[in-house]
């Protein structure tokens, strides 16, 4: 069986230290709530009218502008911070709200979701508070969503209700596109088990909002026995088979229905891939250069960055993939 150098709750807890260490963190600059008035609140025919075809004007030249012009339309002087948002019934379904302080209220913001990783049941979305001062730092026009979701071992969910958080998440996140001034791009980036939902989300239930992917040392081929044998906790539970919920030699069309490499075509998001040539839990090739390969081989737009000197951890590789990340958007 192959196992990760360390039981996978205590790597975690490591790669939680180091992480945190390799960002230093700012201060958030949050901004008093205002109320506005307005005298249209019940406008003539005439005037509503107008106004619609202002906004469908609105929509038309926001489809026509690249992912590059959207990030940079407006430079941020903060953010406005709002933690433990519900999007859902249970505890577990909150998410944490960096919306940016801009003085154009016409410039409408990308979406950047952020998922944790954990083997699918532990950590939450504190795990990636760093990450998101990095993301801060690069004073783009994001509202930054750091989203938790329902665990195995916790809520007693499996693959397909983690599916369900996703879904609920993304109707609670375009209800507030108006509130928010938010664009109809939005960007899916997760680390590890993160990366996997991500990507998973994104191509077996693919959003016309949903523009790009971004994937961090993710596992993506659940049927690979590195995967569904080799992730364990400290408990030598197996984190894969709490995730399905049964064992891989009872169904293994399950382990498949949860794969993301499985799901690809030509209309998939546009993917980049990041890896550590010396990540011992999920192999650089078996998981993320075979996606990679054939993301290229249905035509779609893909990066893959193996990094040498990386292991599962990427301790120290955050900044850059961060900013290899925006690149990449920039790209689009």
């Amino acid at each position: 069986m192959m196992k990760a150098l360390l039981p996978y709750s205590k790597y975690l807890v490591l790669l939680l230290t180091l992480t945190t260490m390799s960002c230093e963190t700012t201060a958030d600059i949050i901004s008093p709530e205002t109320e506005t008035s307005s005298n249209t609140d019940n406008p003539s025919p005439e005037v509503k009218k107008e106004n619609d075809q202002e906004n469908n004007d609105q929509n038309k030249g926001e489809q026509n502008q690249s992912m590059a012009a959207m990030l940079t339309a407006a430079v941020p002087s903060g953010y406005d911070v709002k933690k433990d948002q519900s999007y859902g019934p249970s505890a577990t379904q909150a998410y944490d709200l960096y919306t940016p302080i801009i003085s154009d209220s016409t410039k409408k913001s990308v979406s950047l979701v952020m998922v944790h990783g954990g083997g699918w049941s532990l950590l939450d979305k504190s795990f990636l508070d760093s990450v998101v001062e990095l993301f801060k730092r690069e004073n783009l026009n994001i509202t930054i969503f750091n989203i938790n979701h329902r665990l195995p071992l916790s809520d007693g969910v499996n693959f397909q209700g983690i599916m369900d958080d996703f879904d609920m998440f993304f109707q609670h996140q375009q209800s507030l596109k108006k509130s928010l001034n938010l664009s109809e791009d939005v960007v899916l980036w997760g680390y590890s088990s993160g990366g996997h939902l991500a990507l998973t989300y994104s191509y077996k239930y693919p959003k016309p909002y949903i523009k790009a992917v971004a994937a961090v040392a993710a596992p993506t081929d659940l049927t690979q026995e590195s995967i569904y044998k080799g992730i364990v906790d400290d408990k030598e539970r197996n984190l894969t088979e709490k995730f399905i919920g049964v064992p891989y030699d009872s169904n293994p069309n399950a382990y498949k229905t949860a794969s993301p490499i499985f799901d690809i075509n030509a209309q998939s998001a546009k993917t980049i891939l990041f890896y550590g040539q010396r990540d011992n839990l999920v192999n650089v090739d078996e998981q993320g250069r075979r996606l990679y390969n054939k993301l290229i081989a249905n035509n779609v737009k893909a990066s893959f960055k193996a990094l040498p000197n990386a292991t599962h951890d990427m301790n120290g590789e955050m900044p850059g993939i961060v900013v290899e990340t925006i690149r990449f958007l920039k790209e689009q």
